[in-house]
């Protein structure tokens, strides 16, 4: 049933948006995919996609299908593994990046653990070393789960 009158809507609209969880402009993600845990992650609302950072992708061929080669972090990250991961699901994106470059990149989707909620995300795989945060949450992520309070960080102290 529609809403009689505007204030009214608004009570359903201020409802709607109680429901979603309010999360910092930093905050700790895991992806169990890749036995991550805990890694910190930049929300930017400004960004529409994600982006995870990898040390290492290629692509290649097997059975005559196109595969990717990725390695997760780098030596530097203390979650770094040094795994070499192989898939043939994945996508190829043109990105923009923050300096205005239009590049090429792999993305896979995963799963993000983020305040104790699961979220299937498509990552850009990139290299993100000279970055401050390994993987960057942009609104098309977090858009139907949490509310972005840029004075706040790491919401989540479990």
């Amino acid at each position: 049933m529609f809403p009689q009158t505007l204030g009214e809507f608004l009570v359903t609209m201020n409802k709607k948006e109680i429901k979603k969880e309010i999360i910092g402009r930093l905050e700790y993600v895991s992806i169990p995919d890749f036995d991550l845990s805990n890694i910190e992650a930049k929300i930017d609302t400004g960004a529409y996609n994600g982006a995870i950072h990898v040390s290492l992708v290629n692509q290649f061929t097997r059975d005559g299908h196109a595969w990717i080669r990725f390695v997760i972090l780098d030596n530097a990250h203390p979650e770094f593994s040094d795994k070499v991961y192989e898939t043939d699901e994945f996508v190829e994106r043109r990105v923009r990046s923050s300096n205005g470059e239009l590049q090429h990149r792999y993305a896979v989707t995963m799963t993000l653990l983020l305040k104790g909620e699961e979220i299937k995300a498509t990552l850009g795989l990139s290299n993100r070393k000279d970055l401050r945060y390994p993987i960057l949450i942009g609104r098309k992520i977090i858009n139907r789960h949490f509310i972005v309070d840029p004075s706040k960080t790491f919401t989540d102290n479990n």
